[in-house]
């Protein structure tokens, strides 16, 4: 058996925020737009428990701006929400590594749903009526998946001695 090839936490870090912002614009079928999570701010958030000190607010805050030019919303709205969120997520990373996957799920739903109350805030200031049907689905869907994106990223991270 080889041993696993080093990889620089980095890399690994940007490549899968890269593959997040691509599963971002992804195109879905009408009735399942809204079931489609924040992958960027799920995957800001795992790497904000498994390697703080790697990924903070400022890394948040580049990534959201970053968001916000892909996605075409008003330029800082989805970097102070993800920045908001990475700030929660960061000061309660000890707690959540030794939650239950259970546990973990709810941490995320109410994480996500944080990040979609921010930018429902700064649509509101902005002059959007209310939040469309479905809005809140993203954050339950997020929280869906966490356990996938946990047991990929744990490997991946595992594979290439990274982070």
């Amino acid at each position: 058996m080889r041993p696993a090839r080093r990889t620089s936490p980095r890399i690994l870090i940007f490549a899968s925020l890269a593959v997040a912002m691509a599963m971002r614009i992804l195109p879905l079928p009408q009735g399942w737009a809204p079931w489609n999570p924040d992958w960027i701010l799920l995957l800001l958030v795992y790497w904000a428990v498994a390697a703080p000190d790697r990924v903070g607010v400022g890394t948040a805050w580049l990534t959201g701006l970053l968001a916000d030019a892909l996605t075409g919303r008003l330029l800082g709205q989805q970097a102070l929400a993800y920045s908001l969120v990475i700030y929660v997520g960061i000061r309660f990373h000890r707690r959540f590594q030794i939650y239950s996957m259970v546990q973990q799920v709810l941490a995320v739903v109410l994480l996500l749903g944080l990040g979609l109350l921010l930018i429902l805030w700064t649509r509101h200031i902005r002059g959007a009526a209310s939040a469309p049907e479905g809005y809140w689905f993203a954050a339950l869907s997020g929280g869906l998946v966490w356990p996938f994106v946990c047991a990929v990223l744990d490997g991946l991270r595992r594979r290439f001695g990274a982070a």
